[in-house]
């Protein structure tokens, strides 16, 4: 496997170190961080679950949507852990 090698600063590494699990590099934790959640992945997710499974395609459709919508007004913002206030 080719690997690449990344700086980061301390804060990012500090915060990347909260969110990694006990048993995950930190190169796991990014990848699993950083995956990709589609309207498919969620559908395939949905169909593995019996009670979801009579899911209609408008009822996707209108799901696939609604995450779009979602993803075109989030945003991340900067949180500082630090501030007593």
């Amino acid at each position: 496997m080719v690997s690449k090698t990344i700086s980061v600063t301390k804060e990012v590494y500090d915060l990347l170190s909260r969110f990694k699990l006990p048993h995950e590099s930190f190169g796991d934790a990014i990848k699993r961080l950083c995956e990709e959640k589609t309207a498919s992945s969620v559908y395939q997710w949905v169909n593995n679950y019996p009670l979801w499974s009579d899911m209609t395609d408008d009822e996707f459709k209108e799901i696939q949507e609604n995450i779009k919508d979602f993803r075109k007004h989030f945003s991340v913002q900067e949180v500082d852990f630090n501030d007593d206030d």
